[in-house]
Formats: structure tokens, C-alpha cells, sequence
């Protein structure tokens, strides 16, 4: 004769043990996901504003309002007041040409961040503009009235544009 065994109708403490850790295993993963992707989200915030910054304080150097004679640094203010700045001109070779450095840069979770934009650009207190260029001279070009072409010397100043 056999016995047979009575069905089941839950689990056992070995089974209910091992769905726990494999739970609690997961969730130690997803929240070290969860913190990962945050901190990368910090640092592409960080990323953007600084960029955003450092293209600001570039637009100041070619409008003239940060001087081109000196290295010239200083903190942001409102709510950038955690970022800091420095410019860095340098003389590029032809005259009123200059090598201009931003560095921008801030403190993110203990670990300094920088973003460096580096341009050329003339000094915008010595340029010129295009109203100050003079036309050539009437005389100077002479025009073919069989082909319509212009031939001749054209002369005068050029000038320059950034």
C-alpha cells in the first residue's frame, strides 16, 4: 500500500528565505543605479551651466566689457555664485590679436569641476568697422561694354571682422 502525500498549500521557510535576499539583493542594485544616474544628471547640469557660463564671459571679452590687458578673475553672482572665472588673454601674433582662455569652474560634490573655452579674437577696442572701410575710386575699374566684365586694379583698405 502506498502513502501518499498530502498536497502542499504554501511555501517553506527555506523558499521564502531565498525570495527575501534575492529582493533585497535587487533593491541594493537598483538604488546604486538610482545613485549613479542621478550623479551623472548632476554633472551634465554642471556640464550645460558651465558651458553656458564660459560662453558668456566670452561674449563679454569681444564686447569689450572684460579688458584684454590683464588676466582677469572673479566669481559669479545670483545663482551662480558657487562658479568662479578666470580670463586669460594672450597675444597671438599679428597686432590686436589675441589667444583669450575662459575658465570656468566650481566645486561639485568635493571635486573641483573646470570647463575651459579657449577663441582668438581681436581686441574690440581697437578694431575698426565695416563704415570705416573707404570705397575705391571711381577711375580705378573700367568696364568692357562689348563683354559687360570689369577689369582693371580695384585699391583701398580692408578691414577686418570677427
Amino acid at each position: 500500500m502506498l502513502l501518499r502525500t498530502p498536497p502542499r498549500h504554501g511555501l517553506s521557510l527555506i523558499e521564502v528565505i531565498l525570495a527575501l535576499t534575492i529582493l533585497i539583493i535587487s533593491l541594493a542594485a537598483i538604488s546604486q543605479l538610482v545613485d549613479l544616474g542621478t550623479d551623472q544628471g548632476n554633472q551634465a547640469r554642471a556640464a550645460t551651466r558651465g558651458t553656458r557660463l564660459a560662453q558668456g564671459k566670452m561674449v563679454e571679452v569681444e564686447a569689450g566689457v572684460v579688458s584684454l590687458t590683464s588676466e582677469s578673475s572673479g566669481d559669479f553672482e545670483g545663482d551662480d555664485a558657487a562658479w568662479k572665472f578666470t580670463v586669460t588673454p594672450e597675444p597671438a601674433g599679428p597686432p590686436n590679436l589675441y589667444t583669450v582662455t575662459v575658465r570656468v569652474s566650481r566645486d561639485l560634490k568635493g571635486l573641483p569641476y573646470e570647463i575651459v573655452l579657449t577663441q582668438m579674437i581681436f581686441d574690440p577696442t581697437v578694431m575698426g568697422s565695416a563704415a570705416q572701410a573707404e570705397r575705391p575710386p571711381a577711375e580705378s575699374t573700367a568696364t568692357d561694354s562689348t563683354t559687360g566684365t570689369t577689369s582693371g586694379t580695384t585699391t583701398g583698405t580692408g578691414g577686418t571682422t570677427p
